[in-house]
C-alpha cells in the first residue's frame, strides 16, 4: 500500500453503542478530512470481549488502508485484548489509538452482561496511543485510568470535569479530540523493509549517526562507527524482520529485531553470530534503530519498538536486549530496558566506541 493512501478512523463505541449525540457519531455524520467508519458489533449490551476483538480484526482485515483507532470506554478494554493477540500485519496498519474513558469493568458501577473483558491486559501496546481520562468518571477513577495509561504506554490526556466524556458531559462535537486523531492519521506508514530500500537506507544511517551521535562520539569515533559497525542488515531484510516507517515515498525511520546471536552490527560488521537463538532462554535482539535527524523526537523509534516487540513476541520470547549508543540510551531507558555495565568495543582502526548493553522484560 503506497504511504501517501488514505488513513481510516475506526470508531470504537463502548456498550450500548454511542448515540446520535456523542461525538463518536457526530464525526461519522460530518464530512471529515479523513474517512470514517464505525465498527459495528452484534450485541451492544451484553457482549463477549472476545467477539469484539474477532469483530475488529475483520474490519481491518476487510481494507488495505492504515488505521486509527478512536475507543470510548468498554472498548478501550477491547483494544488492550486485541492488541495482545492480533496478526502483526495488523498492528503494523495501526497509526495511533485514541482511548476514551476507558471504563473499569471490575468496579461496583459496571454493568452486568457483559463478559471477557476483565481483567484488562496491561502491557504495553505495540502503537502509539493517547488516554483521555476524566476526574469526575463514573465509570473509572482517575488514579486507575492513569494505572492504564502507565501500563499501556500511551500518553495522558487529562479533561478534568468531563465525566464519561460523551454527550450526556458536554462532549458532541468535541473538535479537540478530532484534532488528536488527525494528527495520529498523518503519522507515516509502517511496512517490511525490502531489498531495494536498501540505498535509502545507507543515507539514512548515515545522516542518523553523523547527525544524531554529534556530541556524545568524536567525530573520529562516528567516522569508524560507520566504516566498522553501523549498517544495512541484509540478514535482518532477509528475514522480514526489518521494519521502515515512510512518509510520502520517503523513509524517515528504520529498525528490527533478530533470534539470531548477533547482538548488533550491519553487513561490514566483523563480530557476526548467525545461529538461531531459543526463545526458552535467550533475550530476542532489538536491532538497527535509526530515525533521520530531520523526524527525530517524534515516537519514530518508540513506534518501531513496539511492532518489533509484538513481532518477538509473537515468536515466543519475553526478553529483548540491544547494545544501545549514548545518544539511545535515555529512550530505551524510557521504554523500559535497563542498563548494563558500559563496554568500551574495540574497533579495528584502534578506535573505540563506548557502547551500553540493555534489557528489558516484556510484561
Amino acid at each position: 500500500m503506497p504511504a501517501e493512501a488514505a488513513t481510516l478512523v475506526l470508531l470504537l463505541p463502548g456498550l450500548y453503542d454511542s448515540g446520535p449525540a456523542h461525538w463518536q457519531s457526530r464525526w461519522q455524520a460530518q464530512g471529515t478530512t479523513v474517512p470514517v467508519q464505525r465498527v459495528v458489533q452484534q450485541d451492544w449490551a451484553a457482549p463477549r470481549c472476545r467477539d469484539w476483538v474477532a469483530r475488529l480484526s475483520q474490519v481491518m482485515q476487510e481494507t488495505t488502508h492504515d488505521v486509527v483507532l478512536v475507543a470510548h470506554s468498554s472498548a478501550c478494554a477491547m483494544v488492550a485484548h486485541w492488541a495482545r493477540e492480533a496478526p502483526l500485519a495488523l498492528i503494523m496498519r495501526v497509526r495511533g489509538a485514541l482511548l476514551v474513558a476507558p471504563s473499569d469493568p471490575l468496579s461496583a458501577v459496571y454493568p452486568t452482561g457483559p463478559t471477557g473483558f476483565a481483567p484488562i491486559p496491561l502491557h504495553t501496546l505495540p502503537f502509539p496511543s493517547t488516554v483521555v481520562a476524566s476526574h469526575t468518571d463514573e465509570y473509572v477513577a482517575f488514579a486507575q485510568a492513569e494505572r492504564y495509561a502507565t501500563a499501556w504506554g500511551s500518553r495522558l490526556w487529562d479533561l478534568g470535569d468531563a465525566g464519561h466524556i460523551n454527550a450526556d458531559a458536554g462532549y458532541g462535537a468535541w473538535p479537540e479530540g478530532w484534532r488528536a486523531v488527525e494528527e495520529m492519521a498523518a503519522a507515516p506508514h509502517c511496512r517490511v523493509a525490502r531489498y531495494t530500500d536498501v540505498p535509502a537506507l545507507t543515507a539514512l544511517i548515515d545522516a542518523s549517526v553523523r547527525r544524531l551521535s554529534a556530541g556524545y562520539y568524536t567525530d573520529a569515533q562516528i567516522t569508524s562507527s560507520l566504516a566498522y559497525v553501523f549498517g544495512v542488515d541484509s540478514s535482518l531484510i532477509h528475514d522480514r524482520s526489518y521494519f521502515v516507517l515512510e512518509q510520502h515515498g520517503t523513509i524517515v525511520a528504520g529498525g528490527g529485531w533478530s533470534d539470531h546471536q548477533t547482538l548488533f552490527g550491519g553487513d561490514q560488521f566483523h563480530s557476526r553470530g548467525e545461529g538461531r537463538l531459543d526463545p526458552a532462554t535467550s533475550p530476542a535482539r532489538i536491532r538497527a534503530f535509526y530515525v533521520h535527524p530531520d523526524h527525530a523526537r517524534r515516537g519514530y523509534a518508540t513506534r518501531l519498538l513496539g511492532v518489533c516487540s509484538a513481532a518477538a513476541q509473537r515468536a515466543g520470547f519475553s526478553t529483548l536486549s540491544l547494545m544501545s549508543t549514548r545518544p539511545g540510551e535515555p529512550l530505551y531507558r524510557a521504554l523500559g530496558f535497563v542498563p548494563d555495565a558500559g563496554v568500551d568495543y574495540p574497533l579495528p582502526d584502534g578506535t573505540t566506541l563506548p557502547l551500553i548493553p540493555m534489557t528489558k522484560v516484556m510484561a
